[in-house]
């Protein structure tokens, strides 16, 4: 079977680069007035949405009324859009969670729960109908009654059918996650529609759901605009806690209370105030002077700096999302493919292990990171699907026996080594290779890489180091895309896979057919049938049996070190001493529960 979750990556980076020059520094979105509760029913009147319009932009943020409970959050720059699937910067993320609403959502530890469902649907509830034999499933959804936009007409079917049918349009939407596997969503009834699968997908109930997807309203967006660029998602019509007020361009977004929100007595604080603060000295000045109640995505170095500031706490995720890795080269440089041309060094997975051992992967993460990073080993260290593998030993003397044994010895005396008895290299070629990181992640990372360049002199492989943009490295390859096209030979970034499903990530890295450009991301070209095997055996409902084919597969990983894992880098946020209720999350952004959130008497 060819599971192919798509090209999604470089659609997404050059959708976000539209979104992120949409707009006018200056420029205020004014949404219509929040929704007046209805008096008997508890239903505000069906209202029109009024059409956003342009005024002066205000100096500051407003000041909260007289009476009102208020909180502010500040992030660096402006959300490109409410539609996080589309810009994909984070910012946009964290503000639809306060305006809008999935099918389901994800907790910090990896629970899947329902928001707009009324359940979740499973074989024992009768909800998910799956054909083995055939390799097809159905997914019945029922919608909660009750939950209304805030102009006051019900959340259906008719959403969920339009919101899918938008997306997956192929002249104005994009790929998302398990879109390839769905032939058909058909409604049933106003709170009933039916999902029709063309394999069995264990990802359904994040289908429209988790940290990105959300359902948007039939009646109030144009889907003659498409759904990566229609003006919904920049004024946005809510049925979450919150109701967009004010969006005045690099300077702030203040959201009001929802008064018709579907869960009683939420939310509890009346005002969110969302400031652009490019400078992250000022962001953390006011959190230390109480200015700032919550600040999104603290790095290791700003919890550092927060770390003994009485009205400031840390909140971390039980387990960090993005895992820093090394990505070598199994095909030689300039190529894409690793059986007929490849690598003289890298290719040969004694060479591969002899790296993973000579790398400190303590010191990096306890004085380079400031000891906030915790290493990282296999892919499979989240619940639910935890593999006991054991941590590979920092050991350069066994790393330079492993590099003697596959043929590389420093035999001119210079400290490097040179091939003398290898496979995949004519004699006397030297064990040196470019070594690249992306310049966006800043100081830290290239301390790593230089941290990392002097291990691997230790045992005899002298690198040339070289930073480049993410652009530039992560491109596609018609666009000169570095990893696309095979031009480099050691990578150093992060990454790891989104909400509680690994299975689509791993394909996307690991699976023979992600090896071609343009088709995924395993630009290191490694080839292995009994993990693919694996692989497309992991799309099963059976649990027990997915952990089990989990785990198998961690052992072949641990064994090939096709990437090499270092350490998971922190997600955390920070917040105010007079707040209760903030938790960070791997699975979705800060404001995941903004509806939980309280303001401490």
């Amino acid at each position: 079977m060819n599971k192919n979750p798509g090209l999604s990556f470089i659609w997404i980076i050059f959708v976000a680069m539209i979104f992120a020059v949409v707009g006018c520094k200056g420029t205020v979105v004014k949404t219509s007035e929040p929704v007046q509760p209805a008096e008997a029913t508890g239903v505000p009147a069906a209202t029109q949405p009024k059409a956003p319009v342009v005024e002066q932009p205000t100096a500051e943020a407003p000041i909260p009324a007289a009476g009102t409970s208020s909180i502010t959050i500040v992030i660096p720059e402006d959300p490109p859009s409410f539609n996080a699937v589309v810009g994909d910067t984070g910012y946009d993320g964290l503000v639809m969670n306060l305006v809008l609403l999935g099918l389901t959502a994800v907790d910090p530890e990896g629970n899947i729960y329902p928001e707009l469902a009324a359940e979740l649907p499973t074989i024992e509830n009768g909800g998910v109908v799956a054909d083995d034999d055939a390799g097809t499933m159905a997914v019945t959804w029922e919608i909660r009654q009750g939950i209304q936009w805030a102009d006051g007409e019900p959340v259906t079917a008719d959403d969920v059918v339009f919101t899918w049918e938008a997306i997956t349009n192929p002249d104005t939407g994009l790929w998302v996650r398990g879109s390839d596997y769905v032939d058909k969503v058909e409604k049933v009834d106003d709170y009933t529609v039916v999902f029709y699968y063309n394999t069995i997908y264990p990802g359904y109930l994040i289908q429209l759901g988790g940290e990105q997807l959300v359902v948007w309203p039939a009646h109030y967006c144009d889907p003659q605009e498409g759904f990566v660029a229609w003006e919904c998602a920049r004024t946005p019509l809510s049925d979450g806690p919150y109701v967009l007020k004010e969006w005045n361009v690099g300077d702030h977004l203040t959201f009001e209370r929802n008064p018709s929100y579907f869960e009683a007595g939420k939310p509890f604080i009346d005002q969110i105030n969302v400031r652009i603060v490019p400078e992250e000295t000022v962001r953390k000045q006011m959190m230390i002077q109480g200015e700032a109640d919550v600040y999104m995505w603290a790095t290791e170095t700003v919890i550092h700096d927060l770390a003994d500031t009485p009205n400031v706490k840390i909140s971390a995720s039980p387990y960090g999302r993005f895992v820093m890795r090394l990505f070598p080269n199994q095909a030689a440089k300039g190529s894409t493919d690793s059986q007929a041309n490849p690598h003289p060094f890298l290719s040969d997975v004694r060479v591969r292990q002899a790296i993973r051992m000579a790398i400190d992967v303590d010191t990096i993460a306890n004085q380079i990171f400031l000891g906030y990073d915790k290493p990282v080993w296999t892919e499979f260290y989240r619940q639910p699907y935890v593999c006991e593998t054991p941590r590979p030993v920092y050991d350069p003397q066994a790393a330079n026996q492993l590099l003697e044994e596959a043929g590389w010895q420093d035999t001119n005396g210079d400290g490097y080594r040179e091939c003398s008895g290898c496979v995949t290299a004519e004699a006397g070629a030297p064990m040196k290779l470019n070594f690249y990181t992306y310049a966006e992640y800043g100081e830290l990372l290239q301390l790593t890489q230089q941290y990392i360049a002097d291990n691997l002199k230790k045992i005899g492989i002298e690198t040339q180091l070289n930073t480049f943009e993410g652009s530039v490295l992560w491109t596609d390859a018609e666009s000169g895309g570095i990893e696309q096209n095979g031009d480099f030979e050691l990578d150093l970034w992060d990454d790891g896979y989104a909400s509680a499903d690994p299975t689509d990530f791993l394909w996307e890295i690991y699976a023979n057919d992600a090896a071609q450009p343009g088709n995924g991301w395993n630009i290191v070209r490694w080839q292995n049938e009994a993990f693919s095997t694996l692989l497309d055996e992991a799309y099963t409902l059976d649990e027990a049996k997915r952990k089990d084919i989990f785990c198998q597969m961690a052992k072949i990983l641990d064994e090939q070190a096709p990437v090499i894992l270092l350490f998971s880098t922190v997600n955390a946020d920070a917040y105010s001493s007079r707040m209760e209720g903030v938790q960070s999350n791997i699975n979705d952004l800060v404001t995941w529960n903004a509806a939980d959130w309280k303001i401490i008497p």
